[in-house]
């Protein structure tokens, strides 16, 4: 298995808190590999795909459960993904996000090569596997299909899914729970591992829909793929904002605090909130802005409770999350998913 470092570490961490692991019981999770809690908590947004690896199976033994891969999967909605989350779901349509999200995926993870091609009945995201992924082929394969669909949900809402799911492999001994994750249009045994989206839902605007936010994350995901690929020989000079803004969205499942992203870009707390302000800019306002954007993404999943959504966004008790989850949004968790699940 290739050793560059191009997994992203978030989905490590949320799997780690999914395990619901802290920093005393955590030595079997990071067994065999170079990775600790401390390194998890502050990487700079990749793991080693060989030690990632070491961890997925650490997490399976761990777990005990066989279905680990679907029920962390549906951990990861959207707004998990980083820069590239964020430029799919502000921007116009499910069909844009899909074409962002196979474009871009390099910038996630290089299990996988996605693609996007049409298919007569919509469009037909694929997953081809780049190498061998031996014991680990089916685990990555649900937590990566089922991730993509969980986004798909976010557009369309729980139960509005149109298409077709294929899965390149036998049925699991599991297999009946898939259809509580996908549905009832899934096939076993097919040539590809892929998702088939209906021509009728592609169309789905966004339901947080924000051009500027958009725009910036895609130039961000832009910059990830030509330092992938080799392509950027030289980086660019980010502003402040911009700079603050990709280490929070590169970095989920914690809650940023003013000295703590200082302390990450090497300047004082003071030095930050003045090249802030030189940009029109409050750190807590544009902390809350993409606090606020993650949030609502990830509780227009029926999946997912509100305590869920509180730990993925590193909230360490619900009271604190519900604090700032008012402050946000002028209304309670309760109040606004009735609002916008119709409930």
């Amino acid at each position: 298995m290739p050793s560059q470092k191009h997994a992203s570490s978030t989905y490590a961490r949320i799997l780690f808190r999914h395990l619901r692991l802290n920093k005393e019981n955590c030595a079997a999770y990071f067994e065999d590999t170079k990775v600790s809690f401390e390194e998890l908590m502050t990487l700079d947004g990749t793991i080693a795909l060989d030690e990632m690896a070491q961890i997925y199976r650490n997490a399976q033994r761990i777990s005990g459960f066989e279905d680990l891969g679907l029920t962390v999967g549906a951990q990861f909605p959207i707004s998990t993904h980083g820069p590239l989350g964020v430029a799919a779901f502000s921007g116009p349509d499910l069909r844009a996000a899909l074409i962002l999200f196979a474009k871009y995926s390099q910038t996630r993870a290089e299990f996988f090569k996605v693609t996007i091609s049409e298919h007569p009945e919509g469009v037909k995201v694929s997953f081809h596997e780049t190498f061998d992924l031996n014991d680990l082929r089916i685990f990555i394969l649900e937590t990566a299909l089922i991730g993509l669909f969980s986004s798909i949900t976010s557009f369309v809402g729980v139960g509005q899914f149109k298409g077709e799911v294929k899965f390149s492999y036998a049925k699991p001994n599991y297999w009946k729970k898939y259809h509580h994750y996908f549905g009832d249009d899934i096939k076993f045994d097919q040539t590809t591992t892929e998702i088939i989206v209906s021509d009728s839902i592609l169309l789905t605007p966004s339901p947080v829909a924000d051009p500027i936010m958009h725009q910036e994350a895609v130039a961000i995901c832009e910059r990830q793929l030509k330092e992938i690929q080799g392509g950027g020989a030289t980086k660019p000079v980010l502003s402040t904002q911009e700079t603050v803004t990709k280490l929070i969205l590169e970095n989920p499942g914690r809650v940023w605090s003013l000295h703590d992203v200082a302390e990450q870009l090497y300047v004082s707390p003071r030095t930050l909130i003045r090249k802030l302000d030189s940009e029109g800019k409050k750190f807590q306002n544009l902390r809350d802005e993409l606090s606020k954007k993650q949030v609502a993404n990830y509780l227009r999943d029926g999946n997912l409770s509100v305590e869920s959504v509180g730990y993925l966004m590193g909230f360490s008790d619900v009271s604190s999350f519900r604090r700032s989850f008012k402050r946000w949004f002028g209304e309670s968790p309760s109040q606004y998913i009735a609002r916008v699940r119709g409930i």
